[in-house]
C-alpha cells in the first residue's frame, strides 16, 4: 500500500470519526435540552398513556382557589364510578380547563401532579393491598374566589375578558373569558361546542389568546415612544379641532369634541384621537418599532399561562402615514391581548419591572404537606423610573379629569386608559377598554385589563367593570 493510500485512508478515518463526534455532541445536546424542557411537556402531554396507569391507583387531586374554596374535584357517581366534578360551574372554565374530552388548562398543565400521592409510604401500601385508591396532592391556584366572581357577573352577556395580576408578583387573581362553558357538562355538549358553524369559540381564552385592536390603550405605548425620542421631555403641544386629517384620511376625536390647546397630560387624559395621530406621524418609525417590542409585541409573553397570543405591531419606511396616524391611537393593523395590556400596566405599577405572570401557587398533600411550591419570578425592566413616574401622573389624570373621572371607583386610588376600539368598517361598532391598576391605603395593587366586545365606551362599560373587580378584591 503506497503512502498516498494511507494518507487518502486515514483522512477518510478521521472525517468519519468527526462526523460521529458531532452527531454525539448533538445528541448530548437535545438530551440536555429534553432533561430541561422537553420532557415536562412530554410528561404533561394530555395523550401520555402513563396518565391512565396512575389513575388506576390514585384518585384526582382537587383544585382550590388562593382562599381555599374548591373549584374542581373527584366524586363518584352513582355506580362508583370516578367523575371530575365543577362546582361552580363556567366561573373558572378556561383558566382550571376541563377533563372529559381530552384536557385543558390547569388540569392538562398539571394531571401528572394531581395523580400522584404523597401520603406516607406505609398508607399508600395499605391502600394498595386493600384495592383502595390514594389520594392525589391537590392544586391551589393563585386566583381568589370573590375577585373571580366579580369579573365574571361584572361581564355579564359580554364576550369579552377581563384578568387582573398582582404586580409586584405577577400572580393571577382573576381571568375570566366569554362566550364560555360548563367544564362538568363538556362530554355531553362537545360536538354543539366546537360546530364552527355556530363561530362562538366557546374554547378559546380570550383572555390570555384574544387578538384585539387595542384601541386608545394603546396611546400608552406612543406615549412611550415620545418620551424616549424626546429623552423623557414631555414638551408637547396641539391645538385639538375635534378631527385631522392624513392622507385625505380623516381621524375624529370622540363625539367630535374640540379639545383645544393640549399638552401631553391633556391629549392623554382626554384620549385625543387628533394630537395621538399628530404624534404618530411625526415619530421615528424604528424608534418607535423599537418601543413597541421592548413592550413584548411581537414576540411571546413570559410566564406559564399556556397558549398565549403574540400580539402584533408592524410599520416600516413604506407604511403610508395615514395608517401611522391610525396605530399611534391604536387601529390599523395592530391587535394585543387583554393578558399583554394588563401585563404592561403591571410593569408601570411596579417600576418598570415587569413580574412573570403564574396562576399555579402549591402542590400540596392529602395529609397537608407542601409538595412543591412556584415563587414570584422577575421578567426584567420595561421602563424607567422617570417613564413610570410620568406615566403614573397621565394615567391618574385619566381617573381624576379625564375620560373615566365619571366612574366610581370608591376610597381607591386608580390609575388607569380608557379605550374605544372600532372592529368593523361601522364605526359605531366598538369594543369597550380599560386597563390599569388600583392601590388601597397600605399600598396592595392590583392591574387589570377588561375588554367587552361591541358594547361601546370604555369609560362607559369596562372602567364601571374595573372598579367593580377592583372594590371585590380589596373589600370583600
Amino acid at each position: 500500500m503506497t503512502k498516498n493510500s494511507k494518507r487518502t485512508i486515514r483522512k477518510e478515518i478521521y472525517v468519519v470519526a468527526a462526523l460521529f463526534a458531532i452527531i454525539f455532541i448533538v445528541m448530548i445536546a437535545y438530551l440536555a435540552r429534553f432533561v430541561q424542557v422537553g420532557s415536562r411537556d412530554f410528561i404533561y402531554n394530555a395523550y401520555n398513556s402513563r396518565f391512565s396507569v396512575f389513575a388506576d391507583d390514585v384518585s384526582r387531586g382537587a383544585i382550590y382557589t388562593a382562599d381555599g374554596h374548591v373549584i374542581a374535584k373527584t366524586t363518584l357517581d352513582s355506580d362508583r364510578n370516578e367523575q371530575r366534578e365543577y362546582p361552580d360551574e363556567r366561573l373558572f372554565c378556561h383558566a382550571i380547563g376541563y377533563v372529559g374530552k381530552g384536557m385543558s388548562g390547569l388540569e392538562a398543565r398539571y394531571s401528572f401532579d394531581l395523580l400522584k400521592s404523597h401520603i406516607s409510604l406505609s398508607d399508600q401500601i395499605n391502600n394498595n393491598l386493600t384495592g383502595q385508591k390514594s389520594p392525589g396532592d391537590s392544586l391551589y391556584t393563585t386566583f381568589d374566589y370573590e375577585t373571580q366572581k366579580a369579573a365574571y357577573e361584572g361581564l355579564g352577556m359580554y364576550d369579552g375578558a377581563v384578568i387582573a395580576i398582582e404586580p409586584d408578583t405577577g400572580k393571577v387573581i382573576a381571568m375570566v373569558s366569554k362566550p364560555d362553558y360548563d367544564p362538568n357538562t363538556i362530554s355531553i355538549y362537545w360536538d354543539d361546542i366546537t360546530d364552527e358553524s355556530k363561530n362562538n369559540s366557546a374554547l378559546l381564552n380570550r383572555a390570555i389568546a384574544g387578538a384585539y385592536p387595542p384601541g386608545s390603550t394603546f396611546k400608552i405605548v406612543t406615549t412611550i415612544a415620545y418620551l424616549r425620542e424626546n429623552n423623557g421631555n414631555d414638551d408637547f403641544s396641539y391645538n385639538c379641532k375635534g378631527s385631522i386629517e392624513v392622507d385625505d384620511y380623516k381621524i375624529h376625536c370622540s363625539s367630535n369634541k374640540s379639545h383645544g390647546q393640549e399638552d401631553l397630560l391633556k391629549a392623554f387624559s382626554n384620549s385625543c384621537n387628533s394630537a395621538y395621530a399628530y404624534m404618530g406621524i411625526n415619530l421615528d418609525r424604528a424608534g418607535f418599532v423599537d418601543t413597541a417590542e421592548d413592550l413584548l409585541f411581537n414576540t411571546t409573553l413570559p410566564g406559564d399561562l399556556g397558549n398565549t397570543k403574540k400580539s402584533k405591531f408592524s410599520i416600516d419606511e413604506d407604511t403610508s402615514e395615514s395608517i401611522i396616524a391610525q396605530t399611534a391611537i391604536g387601529q390599523g393593523s395592530t391587535t394585543v391581548s387583554p393578558l399583554h395590556m394588563c401585563m404592561i400596566v403591571s410593569a408601570i405599577a411596579n417600576d418598570g419591572n415587569l413580574m412573570k405572570p403564574y396562576m399555579a401557587e402549591k402542590l400540596v398533600s392529602a395529609e397537608g404537606d407542601i409538595v412543591s411550591e412556584n415563587k414570584p419570578e422577575a421578567y426584567g425592566k420595561l421602563l424607567s423610573s422617570e417613564e413610570v413616574a410620568t406615566l403614573n401622573e397621565y394615567m391618574e389624570a385619566v381617573v381624576s379629569d379625564g375620560t373615566a373621572d365619571s366612574v366610581d371607583f370608591g376610597d381607591l386610588k386608580v390609575y388607569g386608559k380608557t379605550g374605544t376600539a372600532e372592529y368593523t368598517t361601522d364605526k359605531n361598532t366598538t369594543h369597550s377598554w380599560f386597563v390599569g391598576y388600583a392601590t388601597d391605603d397600605d399600598g396592595n395593587k392590583l392591574a387589570i385589563a377588561v375588554i367587552m366586545e361591541g358594547a361601546g365606551y370604555g369609560s362607559k362599560y369596562a372602567a364601571p367593570l374595573a372598579a367593580k373587580v377592583f372594590n371585590a378584591y380589596y373589600f370583600n
